[in-house]
């Protein structure tokens, strides 16, 4: 018979239990009848008389039946009292195993999976999900990987649920792979913890990226090309270097200042070398000053004293490499200003015995710089 919304229910007819635990509790209800049933068949049976006469003792009929029958009624209802205490364990231990796989799937999405085991050992010990979930809040791991929680507590801000922190993460990662920033800059969970505790919005995160994107449009070309050439920086890496220059300062600032040695090299229409670069602006501390000047000098030296180390009988190469070091310094240095030194006197040699001609092109360029 059909119930039309808002009707009395038809008597005689019994809710059916709509939720687990709406059935353990029926499940409960009917044991505990069962139960109440046994014990009041044990009383009648307790209770019954049986009449003695003068010469005989007989059992009087009726009572006889109502043993029996109140025998039988105990034997059904402690069985099915049983039956339904069985079954309550089997659906309690059913829920429990569903309750423990759906937080540990939970907590893996959270990026928890380590937490499996400790979940187990908590539902073991009855606890609700509910307080499962606060005890793993208070967790070394659940306090890691919400880091940004923990700062915002410090600055005073309330903390965001893990629904909340996950979607602002998911924004910032938005934020990057657009930008075409390089993977490993800003897409593990740690990165961003920075960014959550000072309060950051997505929004403010993409302002910061359209702003260090506008500098490199606008940077010196000698010096991007340097970063490309030297360490194979597309624009994204660039862009990662100009967001977050402190991220890795002393790395950052190594490749930086190489970057810019490297700049005005080019400048002069020469190239070094990545270990090169390195070696003059982080061992030996070259500026971008002092390498603009040393290059203009390199520049004006290395032509000839190139061909002359190659058309002097016996004489050693001479480079790149050997003229850098001999203007900037480092290993080796006195060992090339010598040579360079001997290059340009026997450049002078050659011309001693020409009338009106005065010292080679060399000995020149030379002349006060190395």
């Amino acid at each position: 018979m059909a119930v039309k919304k808002g009707s009395t229910r038809p008597s005689g007819t019994i809710a059916q239990p709509q939720t687990a635990e709406d059935i353990r509790n029926l499940a409960r209800g009917k044991a505990g009848l069962a139960e109440a049933q046994a014990n009041a068949a044990k009383s009648v049976s307790k209770t019954t008389k049986i009449t003695k006469t003068d010469k005989t003792t007989k059992t009087d009929t009726t009572s006889a039946a109502a043993i029996a029958e109140a025998e039988r009624l105990r034997r059904e209802a402690e069985a099915e009292a049983e039956r339904l205490r069985n079954r309550i364990v089997i659906d309690d231990t059913e829920e429990r195993i569903d309750s423990i796989a759906y937080l540990q799937d939970l907590f893996a999405q959270y990026g928890l999976a380590s937490l499996a085991n400790t979940i187990v050992d908590l539902k073991q010990q009855g606890l609700t999900d509910r307080l499962v979930s606060i005890k793993l809040k208070e967790t070394p791991e659940y306090k890691q990987r919400f880091i940004g929680n923990e700062n915002r507590k410090k600055a005073g801000l309330q903390p965001l649920t893990p629904a909340e922190y996950i979607s602002a993460e998911a924004s910032y990662k938005k934020v990057m792979r657009d930008a075409q920033l390089p993977a490993g800059f800003y897409d593990q969970p740690e990165d961003f913890a920075k960014f959550l505790g000072n309060d950051v919005s997505p929004s403010e995160l993409q302002s910061r990226v359209d702003i260090a994107n506008q500098s490199i449009q606008n940077a010196d070309p000698f010096y991007t090309d340097s970063l490309r050439r030297l360490y194979g920086l597309q624009s994204g890496d660039m862009l990662a270097y100009a967001l977050d220059p402190e991220r890795a300062l002393p790395f950052i600032t190594r490749q930086q200042k190489a970057a810019q040695f490297g700049a005005e090299a080019a400048r002069q229409g020469l190239q070094v070398t990545t270990p090169m670069a390195e070696t003059y602006t982080g061992q030996l501390g070259v500026s971008q000053e002092q390498a603009r000047q040393g290059f203009e000098q390199v520049a004006q030296v290395l032509p000839t004293a190139e061909k002359l180390s190659q058309i002097t009988p016996g004489g050693q190469p001479v480079g790149m490499s050997e003229v850098t070091s001999a203007v900037f310094g480092g290993a080796g240095s006195a060992e090339y200003k010598q040579r360079l030194q001997k290059l340009s006197e026997q450049e002078q040699a050659r011309f001693a015995g020409q009338a009106g001609v005065g010292r080679g092109s060399l000995s020149r360029n030379m002349s006060g710089q190395i």
